[in-house]
This record gives C-alpha cells, sequence and structure tokens, in this order.
C-alpha cells in the first residue's frame, strides 16, 4: 500500500508542479498558448491557459490529492479525524475514477475534445487517472477498519 500511495503523490506532486510552470508561463509540451490549450486541456473553447490564480489553485487541489493518498496509507498524519481520512480517499476514488472513465462514455463533455488532447486522453490521460482511482480504491480497501 504505501508503494501505491508513494506512486499517487509522486505522480500528482509532478503534475501539480507542471500546472503551477504552466502559471507562470511555461508553454510546453506546446509552443504556443493555443498549441498548449489543445494539448492538456483540449476545450474548443478555451484559447489560453487559465490565470495564475486558477491554475495555482488547481495545482494546490492536485498536490492536496496526492498528500491525502500518503495520508490514507499512514505514511503522514494529519491532525484531522479519522472518518475524514476514509471519506477523502473514498471521494478521490471517485473523482478520479469518473474523470477516467467519462472518456471512453460516448457523448460526454470530454467526446467534443480537440485534438491531439483528444487522442493523448484517450491512450495516456484517462488510463492513468484510472489507475490512480484504483491506488486510491485499493488504499481505502486495505485501510478499512
Amino acid at each position: 500500500m504505501k508503494f501505491i500511495a508513494i506512486s499517487i503523490f509522486t505522480t500528482l506532486t509532478a503534475t501539480a508542479l507542471l500546472h503551477v510552470a504552466w502559471g507562470f508561463g511555461l508553454l510546453w509540451p506546446g509552443v504556443d498558448q493555443q498549441s498548449l490549450v489543445n494539448t492538456v486541456i483540449g476545450s474548443p473553447e478555451i484559447s489560453q491557459i487559465p490565470r495564475l490564480p486558477l491554475t495555482l489553485a488547481v495545482a494546490l487541489g492536485i498536490f492536496a490529492a496526492g498528500v491525502c493518498a500518503l495520508w490514507g496509507a499512514n505514511i503522514i498524519k494529519l491532525p484531522l479525524p479519522n472518518w475524514m481520512q476514509k471519506i477523502s480517499i473514498l471521494v478521490l476514488t471517485l473523482i478520479f475514477g469518473i474523470r477516467g472513465i467519462m472518456t471512453y462514455i460516448p457523448n460526454s463533455p470530454l467526446s467534443t475534445s480537440v485534438e491531439p488532447f483528444l487522442t493523448l486522453n484517450f491512450i495516456y490521460f484517462s488510463p492513468l487517472i484510472i489507475a490512480i482511482s484504483a491506488g486510491y480504491a485499493y488504499i481505502w480497501f486495505s485501510n478499512k477498519q
């Protein structure tokens, strides 16, 4: 369980750091705002990365989700009640699971995504998100008392 929690934390921390970098102007893996948006957001209505405060808030949420994996596996302790730990892991299992599965449901909000996000999401992003959800589920079931 500890390996899974550390893997989730590492993956989500790297993802959070990418969001921070995008918030401060990094264009990778794009070459301009539109190509970055088309690669990592994929919405036809969006033409630039959200402003810094929103991007930092998203990064903080992603990082916090990673910390919850460590907390759920009892690698770290937080000064919060035990029921909150269990609920957090269950909610994250559902959030990541629903987000990952949405890619494969016809006419879901993600079905209107633009390329290259549409293909990247189908092949890479969503399988990783589903794996993270499965990791949270494993932590939840392993820690059930």
